[in-house]
């Protein structure tokens, strides 16, 4: 389980450990004889958020049973009084509930302090949660057939008994029976402690400020022509300790991929039985630590490579067995570090792509360009796990995205190795900088094939080149392909060999500046196309650090020099991210929908209620957009939608809904009142939750 996983399912158990509690209070009100009808939407609307919490967390045992609940109370609540006997089977319902939360939580406490990924499931059986819904949906039938006295016969409460995890009690013995010797405690390991993901990212943010600030003060000592003797010793020795600062705060937002491994041989598992083929999966270097951020983004781009390799790669047993392979077809996903930067691969000794693939390869010259164009697929037949055109494309797209490359190794008839080369923390990243024009820029570091000093290049087909060891690569100015405003270059200029994804282009500037490890930022340029982020430099500059295959694909486009511009305007900076507002009155899917937005590089804002909401709005124009939940208590997000639409001033701003009610009947009324598209939380996908917000703010 996550890091992420772990901390949401938490603060699931103590938010739904406080609906349970005053469901039991307003249940044991209105057997009492105390119960209104606001009492029965209180419950609902418990029951509601209960269950839309654990759909999201995939815990289905409490999704299913606190369905059930909003089922019959959705009946309950058009009748004018509750009926008499659905308090008892609604305790025992909140009793159950209240078990399987409680192992939810234990589940991810164990997998978090063992370091497993498996999935925190529910204690208890399936039999009594079976039951129990069988109960309440023959009580919601005998509410439509029998109208609200339905409830007066029915089932009786079960008699107390003890849990039947319950310990057995103690028999009583002589004290002469007892043993003096205790059985020694096994040695437990150091308690963890936990800390926000949140805390971790601002110690990272400040260890990253006073790295900023050493760089200045060692620019402004380097001006100086006579320093103190033993000045350059006390700044070193700061130098090394804020190093090893930066090193273990890095560290504390690293995870190990086992993290996540764990879920992934059932997976292979259930596509290879589904294509009738036999395979044996292998993770190795599992131990490997990277960036928590990516850790648990990672399955969904793994889960297209695994489903690649077997439903693309491994032959069916005969067909292995007539090449001369074991009828067993071998998978591997395997880490490495490789510096700053770690790389995974997905590999499988399969049929490979074809020869004919393989010639388009060379002409293309990457045969990750090939695989990777959208649509393209090598399946001849469209099933359940190939033929689409879908998943490679995105992995790249992915990829390329944290600053990392991708690259495919294959041979026919010998498998396919698919490479994905990522930074080992996005917070630090060693880059090689360089100047263009007025501005200072990076690259990271492990793009970089060599450096290079251009004096005269060759044409080729319309675009300059240059021959390096043999291989004649296109060469392009810098300005060009990012459409900076920059005098021409001199004849003989510094240039950078790069090298992403299996394409190799060498771009020129006026000067290079060297290798700094830098603390990248957003700056408002998450959203900037061929941007990773900016760093501070030591002199107060600022260097757009640039996405590698930005300019490896745009060497193949470019043709001739930057124009000179002698007088350029001013840049007039990057534009702020849009903020998304996140309308949830339960917290934990607020902050699990908080956490994915933010993590996308959108700020938010977030209210518990469409009235809240509004205020908001009316307040905050930098909104660009609202994702909101449809039951909620003072405003709904049905009337908080049609609020928006009936608003002059914001009439356009996009919304959203994601929901727990996923009937056409519900999708239709949320469109009617103005939505702009309707998710439900059952089938709820964070990337297609982006790729909506992405659509809808136009980034």
């Amino acid at each position: 389980m996550s890091g992420l996983d772990t901390e949401l399912t938490e603060i699931f158990h103590d938010e739904a450990t406080q609906r349970l509690d005053r469901m039991d209070e307003v249940l044991l009100a209105i057997e009492s004889g105390q119960g209104d009808a606001e009492a029965v939407n209180s419950l609902f609307r418990d029951a509601h958020t209960i269950k839309g919490a654990a759909g999201m967390l995939g815990l289905d045992d409490i999704r299913i049973l606190a369905h059930a609940a909003e089922d019959v109370l959705e009946r309950a609540r058009g009748g004018r009084t509750f009926p008499p006997g659905l308090a008892p089977p609604l305790l025992r319902v909140t009793d159950a509930l209240r078990r399987l939360v409680a192992g939810s939580a234990d589940a991810a406490g164990s997998a978090d302090s063992a370091g497993s990924a498996g999935p925190a499931g529910p204690s208890g059986s399936a039999e009594p949660v079976a039951e129990l819904v069988g109960e309440l949906a023959a009580f919601r039938d005998a509410l439509l057939e029998g109208g609200q006295d339905a409830g007066r016969s029915g089932p009786a409460p079960a008699e107390a008994s003890a849990p039947a995890d319950a310990p057995a009690p103690a028999e009583a013995s002589a004290p002469g029976d007892a043993h003096p010797e205790r059985p020694a405690s096994p040695v437990r390991p150091p308690p963890a402690i936990r800390v926000p993901a949140a805390k971790v990212d601002h110690l990272i943010d400040l260890t990253g400020e006073i790295m900023q600030y050493r760089h200045r003060v060692e620019h402004l000592m380097g001006q100086q022509a006579q320093l103190p003797p033993d000045l350059g010793d006390q700044i070193s020795g700061g130098g090394r300790m804020l190093d090893d600062l930066m090193e273990t705060a890095v560290g504390m937002r690293t995870l190990p991929l086992a993290a996540i491994t764990t879920r992934l041989p059932r997976a292979v598992r259930d596509i290879a039985q589904a294509a009738g083929k036999q395979v044996d999966f292998v993770v190795s270097g599992a131990s490997t630590e990277i960036d928590r951020v990516i850790v648990e983004s990672l399955p969904e781009p793994l889960t297209h490579l695994l489903r690649n390799a077997v439903g693309h790669g491994i032959e069916p047993p005969a067909e292995r067995e007539q090449a001369g392979k074991p009828p067993r077809g071998h998978v591997e996903l395997r880490a490495v570090p490789r510096g700053s930067m770690v790389e995974i691969v997905v590999a499988d000794d399969g049929r490979g792509v074809s020869p004919e693939v393989m010639e388009e390869a060379r002409r293309e010259g990457s045969l990750a360009g090939v695989l990777t164009r959208p649509g393209y697929s090598t399946a001849a037949e469209v099933t359940e796990l190939a033929g689409r055109g879908v998943g490679l494309d995105a992995v790249k797209e992915y990829v390329i995205a944290l600053g990392g490359s991708l690259e495919v190794r294959s041979e026919p008839g010998r498998g396919m190795d698919v490479v994905l080369l990522l930074p080992l923390a996005l917070a630090l990243t060693e880059v090689l900088l360089f100047e263009r024009g007025p501005g200072v820029y990076g690259v990271p570091l492990a793009a970089v094939e060599e450096v290079l000093l251009v004096a005269k290049t060759l044409m080729l087909q319309g675009q300059a080149a240059l021959a390096v060891r043999g291989a004649s690569l296109p060469v392009t100015d810098v300005a060009t392909l990012i459409g900076a405003a920059a005098p021409p270059l001199g004849d003989r200029s510094p240039a950078i060999l790069l090298s992403v994804g299996g394409r190799r282009a060498i771009v020129t500037c006026d000067a290079l500046l060297g290798t700094e490890e830098v603390v990248a930022k957003s700056l408002g340029l998450a959203g900037a196309p061929g941007y990773l982020g900016a760093a501070i430099l030591g002199d107060g500059r600022i260097a757009l650090l640039i996405e590698p295959a930005t300019l490896t694909r745009g060497s193949r486009r470019a043709a001739g020099p930057a124009r000179p511009e002698p007088e350029p305007e001013p840049d007039p900076g990057p534009a702020a991210p849009p903020q998304v507002l996140v309308v949830e009155d339960s917290f934990t899917v607020r902050e699990l929908q908080r956490s994915i937005l933010e993590a996308a590089g959108y700020p938010v804002v977030t209210a518990r209620d469409g009235r809240d909401a509004l205020v908001a709005i009316r307040g905050n124009p930098q909104i660009a957009l609202v994702i909101t939940d449809l039951e909620m208590p003072e405003l709904d997000g049905i009337e908080l939608t049609r609020a928006i639409r009936a608003d002059p001033a914001r009439a356009a701003l996009p919304v959203v809904i994601v929901t727990s009610y996923g009937a056409e009947a519900d999708r239709r009324r949320g469109i009617e009142a103005g939505a702009d598209a309707y998710m439900a939380k059952r089938s709820f996908d964070q990337q297609a939750l982006l790729a909506t917000v992405e659509q809808l703010v136009g980034r």
